[in-house]
């Protein structure tokens, strides 16, 4: 398949990760860090903190409508494409939200951003954390530098005027990047969205590939790893 974007180490397709991920030989990936749909039936943006007003000097939203991510047909994307994330990672990192988080397969551990000013609503009220599942081998224990914590605090809101509905914090996935893999190593996102694990990827020396089914999506994404990336430190 032609790659919709491929340059400095970074490459992106626009497909189906269904159809990509069992080409993929086992084990051949570091890590795969990845934010899947989360089931609440979004199909736009609601953000309080991301509006059309401050969204590209006023220009209107024009991607956050691609985004369909009713429960049962994530719960059915789940399961197809988890088997396959664990086959061809050597460890996996799932931004996995908390409405779909009990689909997933067992974990080897759990951690969280935590944000204590709230992260939207929930039946009991504030939700104040992404849970974050992890598989397979902590490269830090792996290499003797002993434990680090696998979460993160961060307290503000995600402020950035990506045009998509539940873009990560770019802060998030650079941490997430230097917590889960090595420098050099290869990162696969096959749920790529607006490319901010591939932009942190960019930022922390590593390769990474990109999947992506929304061409929209796509375009942004390779905007962005168009730009320059500002270097990053693991304890900031």
């Amino acid at each position: 398949m032609t790659p919709y974007y491929d340059r400095d180490g970074i490459t992106i397709y626009h497909a189906d990760c269904r159809e990509i991920l069992p080409t993929i030989a086992q084990g051949s990936i570091d890590l795969v860090l990845t934010d899947p749909p989360y089931g609440v039936g979004l199909v736009k943006k609601t953000s309080d903190f991301r509006d059309s007003a401050n969204f590209d000097n006023g220009k209107s939203l024009q991607a956050t409508v691609l985004y369909q991510d009713d429960p049962a047909i994530i719960r059915e994307l789940i399961a197809d494409v988890m088997p396959d994330v664990l086959r061809v990672g050597e460890r996996a990192m799932v931004f996995c939200g908390p409405q779909m988080m009990w689909a997933y397969p067992e974990p080897r551990a759990i951690g969280c951003v935590f944000n204590p000013n709230g992260a939207g609503r929930s039946p009991w009220g504030f939700q104040c954390m992404h849970p974050i599942l992890y598989y397979g081998k902590d490269p830090y224990l792996q290499d003797g530098k002993g434990g680090r914590p696998n979460s993160l605090r961060d307290e503000q809101p995600n402020t950035e005027n990506i045009d998509h509905p539940c873009p990560k914090p770019i802060k998030w996935m650079r941490w997430a990047v230097a917590r889960a893999s090595r420098e050099g190593e290869s990162i696969l996102d096959p749920f790529a969205g607006s490319g901010t694990t591939l932009v942190a990827a960019k930022a922390l020396g590593r390769s990474a590939i990109g999947i992506e089914l929304e061409e929209r999506y796509c375009e942004i994404a390779a905007r962005r790893l168009q730009q320059s990336v500002l270097p990053f430190e693991a304890a900031s």
